[in-house]
């Protein structure tokens, strides 16, 4: 209380009202940036599947290299996690650990790696939901591209 008796003003704050509203618009913020940020998380997602793609193709090229022979590589999804899967000098497979609802198409079949780098042109799709990805196999450096060379 002040001297004068009333003890209005004595201590600040808001009243119910402001607090409400102000708890509208956070609901109603929250309502608007959360599916985005769902969608930002499934893209981030989708290039690091990607991304690890094309890992195992630059890994696959860099064997042939280093073991001066043929590499192939093929996809394998036996009932299980599509993996890429290595052959020739060297017999590893490579888990991938994409999506459930992922698949992985490669054109050809099967993708060669010599060991002077250079590669069978190859087509590597990968599908999860109604996204898709292709990587092209430049066939004179081995190198995984994210773009059609034939589009330029």
């Amino acid at each position: 209380m002040n001297r004068d008796g009333d003890n209005r003003g004595a201590c600040g704050g808001f009243s119910l009202i402001e607090l409400l509203v102000v708890l509208i618009l956070i609901g109603v913020m929250a309502g608007v940036v959360g599916p985005a940020v769902g969608r930002f998380l499934d893209s981030m997602e989708f290039k690091r599947q990607t991304g690890k793609i094309m890992a195992a193709v630059r890994y696959a090229r860099l064997q042939a290299i280093t073991e001066g022979t043929l590499v192939m590589m093929t996809a394998s999804e036996e009932g299980g996690p599509v993996n890429l899967v290595l052959s020739g000098g060297v017999n590893e497979v490579r888990e991938l650990e994409l999506a459930e609802d992922a698949a992985l198409e490669l054109e050809p079949l099967q993708i060669g790696f010599s060991p002077e780098g250079y590669a069978t042109p190859g087509l590597i799709t990968l599908t999860v939901g109604e996204r898709t990805e292709s990587i092209f196999i430049d066939p004179l450096t081995g190198i995984p591209l994210l773009e059609d060379p034939d589009d330029e």
